[in-house]
């Protein structure tokens, strides 16, 4: 009878500990989706995200150039439509990248082959985004992010945003990493957001809170990509490299 009981334990110890295993296991990697009330933001504002196999894409009519945005770890990319797509209003098309679909948008025979590109990313999508910029020699645009290799002595345009309030990528860690960066890249640290205000996914953990309304901070945001893209002269033909 004891033996029995030995074995009743154990077995639903074992039950238990399998259990608390997958538990945990989900709260560390469950995917963070993009807050309910982004569809209705896009709806409102007449824009209506296009599925492709590589992403969501948000166009004007007359596009004149093209933001390729990867999202962070187990992030929908629809997040970050709120702070992406009103640059559509600027004449840029945006588009909002599947993991690991979105290599795809930058294959030979790309869709939209005849537009400038741009390439961009937030956290673990922006050490993607740097590695393609690398690569094909594109601009760039960091959230929260650094490349994985020393990109000190490349030349292209990038530009890089990190949170005075990340807990995940703290400020003293970020100017470190910094030093990665294309020479006379543009650093800047936006005051009271954190990791996760980069995007509409809610909080996320090890992160600290906000210091700031989050529309205020996207507004902020939003503005130093928008002023990134002015500023390289789109008029010009993109190099052939960019258009292969």
């Amino acid at each position: 009878m004891a033996a029995k009981r030995l074995l009743l334990f154990l077995f639903l110890l074992a039950l238990a500990l399998g259990g608390a295993l997958v538990g945990a296991t989900f709260y560390l990697f469950r995917p963070y989706p993009a807050e309910a009330w982004v569809q209705g933001y896009l709806s409102r504002a007449g824009l209506v995200p296009k599925e492709a196999p590589y992403g969501l894409e948000l166009f004007p009519k007359a596009p004149k150039a093209l933001l390729a945005f990867y999202p962070g770890a187990r992030v929908d990319p629809l997040a970050y439509a709120p702070v992406l797509a009103p640059l559509v209003e600027a004449g840029y098309g945006v588009v909002l990248l599947k993991v690991p679909q979105g290599i795809a948008l930058l294959a030979k025979g790309r869709a939209h082959p005849g537009l400038p590109l741009a390439v961009g990313g937030h956290s673990l999508g922006g050490v993607v985004a740097a590695g393609v910029a690398a690569q094909e020699k594109l601009p760039l645009v960091l959230f929260a992010a650094y490349p994985e290799e020393d990109l000190s002595e490349e030349a292209f345009p990038t530009l890089a945003l990190f949170g005075t309030e990340d807990g995940l990528l703290p400020p003293e860690e970020a100017r470190e990493k910094a030093k990665r960066l294309p020479k006379k890249a543009r650093v800047v640290f936006v005051e009271g957001l954190n990791h996760a205000g980069f995007g509409a996914y809610g909080a996320q953990r090890g992160d600290r809170p906000l210091k700031r309304p989050r529309e205020a901070l996207w507004e902020e945001v939003r503005a130093e990509v928008l002023l990134f893209l002015e500023g390289l002269g789109w008029d010009t033909p993109p190099s052939p490299k960019a258009l292969r």
